[in-house]
């Protein structure tokens, strides 16, 4: 049981922690059809324009879930491994 997203990419966020703790968003994009690699591309960029370690990822994505609630989108986290996977293009 639970939620389950299919890996389409309908959106990023790209985000980095502040000193009191709060999340301060860089990048954030959200289409209303899975992103081309044309706009990939573009945030690969915004990535190597300001690449630190501190950065964090987030993608917007179909989901599904076992509770009857049908398909929707939501965000999950997204590792620096997956995000160049999917981005480097």
């Amino acid at each position: 049981m639970g939620i389950y997203d299919n890996g389409s990419i309908f959106g990023i966020q790209i985000y980095n922690f502040n000193d009191d703790g709060f999340a301060n968003i860089l990048f954030e994009k959200i289409y209303n059809e899975i992103m081309s690699d044309e706009e990939k591309k573009k945030v690969y960029l915004f990535y190597t324009e300001l690449n630190n370690n501190e950065m964090r990822y987030k993608y917007y994505t179909e989901c599904s879930d076992t509770y009857g609630k049908g398909i929707f989108l939501n965000w999950y986290p997204m590792s620096l491994k997956l995000f160049l996977e999917k981005f480097d293009v």
